[in-house]
């Protein structure tokens, strides 16, 4: 018992079972860790967040951040942690650290100086870099915490109306009453490698905001899922007598998914058009993702609920089921446009309370005669 204890607690996870093993749970001294392997820990560049380094094989804080985290503490309220190590060495007959024990020494270190870190309300990783193949290169990859944190008070931004309003949901510091793609993309971890198809007009900036804020705070554990990126704007601003079924354009895919590439895209779109009329161009979007990006397993398509969809008659060209994740604030039931694009390629319908994978019932509610739920 006291070897296997030392193995899954003190980093010893190196057996042939858990090795490649991806994401698991454990748990230490009252906190339960998220294990991720990766190859190396990268920032993200957009998070608040404070960095306590450790050196190789120690436990010990650097006094200048000690400091920086007693200033800001009382202003902050914190969200994860992230414990990282180096996954070295492999042969577990040739450690000379007794991990256990070093583990224990960073955590009463870091609660310490912060007890508060121990609340069920902090989310924890246990982040193990596997890139390293000698001692040398282990000691200069990054070991410690990263404590990630929101400003106890953020303004509320009840319209998203220019890049600075985008960029500061992105950061935290600033929040929108309503966590529809939240919900959703948490809701359904099974999604993986996703085309996200994300309909960039006006009112919908804020839910493609959350969308890359989700992304963000999955960078530095590489566990977003978001394998591509769409977004359309239906026509750059075109007038509706010059928007062409199948023709409208506006739609644009991200390069890669780097927070600012992702940002830097969302922002050229904004200048080019905010939809104007009602009506969408949804399918002509997925059709353009379809058609350029590869590799995904899922196609998930963020819609306003509150708008038509104008091309719905191209939905006979799509041969993957698409999962709808619908917003809007006006339209209390499901707007008939979203269940028959979701019935019709085999695809779902997600809100804000609920996932909706049986379209059957919608569709008969829907038929002429029927009162609609």
């Amino acid at each position: 018992m006291k070897i296997w204890h030392y193995m899954l607690i003190g980093l010893c996870l190196l057996t042939n079972r858990l090795v490649g093993a991806g994401t698991d749970t454990l748990t230490y001294e009252g906190i339960t860790f998220l294990r991720h392997e990766i190859p190396v820990y990268t920032f993200t560049k957009f998070n608040l967040q404070q960095v306590f380094h450790m050196n190789y094989a120690d436990y010990l804080m650097a006094p200048t951040e000690i400091q920086r985290w007693q200033k800001i503490a009382p202003k902050v309220e914190v969200y994860e942690i992230d414990l990282v190590f180096t996954l070295y060495p492999k042969d577990i007959n040739k450690w000379r650290t007794d991990y256990h024990e070093l583990l224990s020494d960073r955590l009463n270190m870091l609660f310490q100086l912060d007890t508060s870190f121990r609340s069920s309300d902090v989310k924890w990783n246990m982040i193990l870099q596997t890139d390293c193949e000698t001692e040398i290169q282990a000691k200069d990859y990054f070991h410690g915490f990263v404590v990630k944190f929101r400003p106890k008070k953020v303004r509320f931004i009840e319209e998203v109306k220019s890049p600075k309003h985008l960029r500061a949901l992105i950061r935290g510091v600033a929040s929108t009453k309503d966590s529809t793609v939240f919900k959703v993309l948490e809701r359904n971890p099974h999604w993986d490698n996703m085309l996200v198809v994300a309909d960039w007009t006006g009112s919908m900036y804020q839910y493609g905001a959350q969308l890359v804020q989700w992304h963000n705070m999955r960078l530095s554990t590489q566990t977003s899922r978001v394998k591509h990126l769409v977004i359309f704007n239906d026509g750059n601003d075109l007038r509706t007598a010059q928007k062409k079924i199948g023709k409208t354009g506006g739609v644009y895919y991200c390069k890669s998914t780097e927070i600012e590439e992702i940002l830097s895209t969302m922002e050229m779109v904004m200048s080019r058009g905010d939809g104007g009329d009602s009506p969408e161009n949804d399918v002509e979007a997925i059709i353009t993702g379809l058609k350029y990006l590869k590799g995904h397993d899922e196609v998930i398509l963020i819609a306003d609920n509150d708008s038509d969809v104008r091309d719905l008659g191209l939905m006979r060209s799509l041969s993957v089921p698409v999962r709808i994740i619908l917003c809007g604030k006006r339209r209390k039931e499901i707007h008939d446009d979203y269940v028959r694009l979701a019935y019709q390629t085999g695809g779902s319908l997600h809100t804000l309370q609920e996932d909706i994978e049986d379209l059957s019932s919608l569709i008969n509610a829907r038929q002429p005669g029927n009162t609609p739920n």
